[in-house]
């Protein structure tokens, strides 16, 4: 068990030092290079992998906005939604889209 607490952490501390480095480029704090940010982003995805969501908002979701907008777009690859008061106005949204567009039937597929 203990290994197992000592591997979160150490994936935490890795995942917060990739979230820092992305708002630091997101923000203007250091300038964008857009390998890097790439690179950072696909690492801290794949970091991300095997932890739990619900754990890693709580620990680091108040510190860093980037880990929160990764487990979102993660929950939505996972599950094609998006849950929360958020997701449920995405889903509203896109059904009246949806509605308007289906409403010309030329636009609408059959």
């Amino acid at each position: 068990m203990h290994d197992l607490s000592v591997r979160l952490a150490s994936k935490r501390l890795y995942i917060a030092d990739l979230a820092a480095k992305l708002e630091a480029m997101e923000t203007g704090q250091v300038a964008m290079n857009a390998v890097a940010y790439r690179l950072y982003a696909r690492r801290m995805k794949a970091a991300m992998r095997g932890y739990p969501s619900t754990l890693l908002a709580a620990q680091l979701g108040r510190a860093c906005a980037s880990v929160l907008e990764a487990i979102e777009h993660r929950q939505i690859e996972l599950d094609g939604f998006t849950s929360g008061a958020r997701g449920r106005k995405a889903f509203v949204a896109a059904r009246a889209l949806l509605r308007r567009l289906c409403r010309d039937p030329g636009r609408c597929a059959p």
